[in-house]
């Protein structure tokens, strides 16, 4: 698994119950596992599908500069691995599982409490405008990265506003200030999570409701 925004491989850090198995500890290990569940669950279903980890796969293999294109059986295989409680999901809770495990050992893993994955619930309105958008990201993101470039945005900017059913054109200063909105670590890149926050962030400036 591997956490591209900080560059950091879970399997480069340190394991074991050298690190005491203090609440901070915990705290760190859930935070790593949440990076690496939203950098992988790029259309926000709350479970990584199997596409999703393929791209997990392939970002693995990266990392120790070897080029992978996994087969269904590699992805079927990989996510009985990854699906901790065995219920045929790769969710929040399995990658947390996980990292704890690595991070803190096993039998931290066995008793620290679990995380409940949740997600928002937006009326079938919304949840339309939303998917419409995941895939307008999805279709910029080239890469498979979970990113978007600022060179890529105004025409971004364009078809997620005619999507919402605006017709638009932005200038440079709205791109720069779209930027400002929307990049909200400031590394100079528009997450999927943050582009998904700027739009339902639209939706309610016009009136649109949520439940």
């Amino acid at each position: 698994m591997y956490v591209r925004e900080s560059s950091t491989r879970v399997g480069g850090a340190p394991a074991g119950p050298g690190l005491g198995g203090q609440s901070s500890d915990l705290e760190n290990a859930r935070a790593i596992a949440r990076r690496i569940f939203d950098t992988y669950d790029r259309d926000r279903s709350g479970v990584i599908e199997p596409y999703e980890i393929g791209a997990m796969m392939t970002d693995a293999y990266k990392t120790i500069n070897k080029a992978f294109s996994p087969s269904k059986a590699d992805i079927d295989s990989y996510i009985r691995v990854l699906d901790r409680n065995g219920d045929g999901k790769v969710t929040l809770s399995d990658i947390e599982q996980i990292v704890i495990r690595f991070l803190l050992g096993e039998d931290y893993a066995r008793t620290a409490p679990r995380e409940v994955n949740t997600r928002p619930v937006y009326s079938p309105e919304v949840q339309a405008r939303l998917d419409q958008a995941r895939r307008i990201f999805q279709r910029y993101d080239r890469d498979g990265s979970g990113y978007i470039d600022e060179n890529e945005v105004p025409q971004m900017m364009i078809d997620t506003y005619k999507a919402m059913g605006v017709n638009y054109i932005p200038t440079q200063a709205d791109v720069d200030s779209y930027m400002r909105m929307a990049d909200t670590n400031r590394d100079g890149r528009i997450s999927l999570a943050e582009y998904e926050t700027l739009v339902l962030r639209s939706l309610q400036a016009r009136g649109i409701k949520f439940d």
